[in-house]
């Protein structure tokens, strides 16, 4: 008999499946196609596409062995389910990036936004929610952050492409490196040539290894916006 439990719901879901499987030919069907879309071996040639479905392979086999193991034995948790409030497929959090320049949320996406998303080979599950394009001029969308509903992206000028899966964020800081009262000299720079960008925001994994430290791109206020999303997605991962 399936197993309705909060654990079981969500290794479902990590098979791609809305609800705990009523059988188990459909517990192996879901776990055959989930393996199969996740692969290592289909991204032989895209080095952090390979490491994201080993990562995404490993949850697959893991959600599938638990899933196995309720499905003999459920856990005795009275009418739980009842008390689990649905969730819809691919929920699309919202992000709010104000008028800051180079930021787009969904669906308000340009073409050459598109085009980036496109080319990052987004799997489907993953639905992209903002943009924030760190490249600028004529280069535009060479270099980027992207939001999507379980994982965050970033391009890089190397052409690099850097993902984490929301579940796995460590520390997330937002560095204010000049919060102290601006010296005189400061001050007069600022003046003469704009305020500079003060804060960093430094992403960590959950195994506490750095992920990436944003400091120059984008400017201050987009790098908050960024900083409270990811707060926000991290806690509905992990709770």
């Amino acid at each position: 008999m399936a197993c309705a439990c909060r654990s079981c719901i969500q290794h479902s879901r990590t098979l791609g499946i809305a609800n705990t499987p009523t059988s188990k030919y459909a517990l192996h069907k879901a776990y055959r196609a989930a393996a199969k879309l996740w692969h290592p071996d289909r991204f032989e040639g895209d080095h952090s596409k390979r490491l994201e479905a080993e990562d995404r392979f490993k949850r697959i086999h893991a959600a599938y062995q638990a899933l196995c193991e309720h499905f003999e034995k459920p856990a005795k948790r009275t009418r739980e389910v009842e008390f689990v409030t649905p969730i819809e497929p691919n929920p699309r959090p919202a992000i709010h990036f104000g008028d800051a320049p180079g930021c787009f949320a969904a669906p308000n996406f340009p073409d050459y936004v598109r085009k980036a998303i496109e080319d990052a080979h987004l799997d489907n599950t993953e639905l992209p929610i903002g943009f924030v394009d760190l490249s600028g001029g004529k280069t535009r969308g060479e270099r980027y952050v992207l939001l999507g509903n379980h994982k965050m992206y970033i391009r890089d000028a190397s052409g690099i492409l850097s993902v984490i899966w929301y579940a796995d964020l460590g520390e997330i800081n937002l560095i204010d490196h000049h919060a102290e009262k601006p010296g005189a000299w400061r001050r007069i720079t600022e003046t003469i040539a704009g305020k500079a960008q003060t804060c960093s925001l430094q992403i960590n994994r959950l195994d506490g290894s750095r992920f990436r430290v944003l400091t120059d791109r984008p400017d201050d206020r987009v790098k908050k916006v960024v900083y409270n999303f990811l707060r926000q997605m991290k806690s509905n991962s992990q709770s």
